[in-house]
């Protein structure tokens, strides 16, 4: 069974929950394939009104849902981004990058960017808080949003390994 606060991302398990909270599936679909949408959606239907009769059935739902997000989530991802491996070193990579996103603050990331790519670094961070504060009923926008998130995630794992490919540069 998932161990979702161990499977899931900050910013993903935040709007999983959300998104349970409110009934608004919005704040899911962006971390999800394009092609789960209907799926998601029935799942969150189903899950909230398990939810609701508050039968023995309610934990399972919840469970059920979690690991339900977490599979689309995983399908979606960039492969680079390990979020089952959050102990290692690339893992804690990654949170120390979402914790900086979700402040909006380039300085908690600052001293793991070499000099030579600050400048650069930063205005790709700039680009990520640009798109960040979508409307929530903007699917489209919130999908640009988790795209620049994952390219400059891996654009901080390719500085900090030294694998810069020419493109990124």
């Amino acid at each position: 069974m998932l161990k979702y606060p161990d499977e899931l991302p900050g910013t993903v398990l935040k709007a999983a929950k959300i998104a349970l909270e409110t009934g608004n599936v919005n704040y899911i679909l962006i971390w999800v394939p394009e092609n789960s949408e209907n799926t998601v959606k029935n799942l969150l239907e189903k899950t909230c009104c398990i939810r609701s009769s508050k039968t023995h059935l309610s934990q399972l739902a919840y469970d059920w849902y979690f690991e339900m997000v977490n599979r689309f989530y995983q399908s979606r991802k960039s492969p680079d981004y390990d979020t089952n491996q959050f102990q290692s070193s690339a893992g804690k990579l990654f949170l120390k990058i979402d914790n900086a996103i979700e402040s909006g603050n380039f300085e908690e990331i600052r001293d793991m960017i070499p000099v030579s790519h600050e400048a650069d670094a930063q205005q790709r961070f700039l680009q990520v808080m640009n798109l960040r504060d979508y409307s929530v009923n903007n699917i489209t926008a919130g999908r640009a949003y988790v795209s620049a998130f994952f390219d400059f995630n891996r654009y901080l794992h390719n500085l900090s390994s030294g694998v810069i490919s020419r493109k990124d540069q």
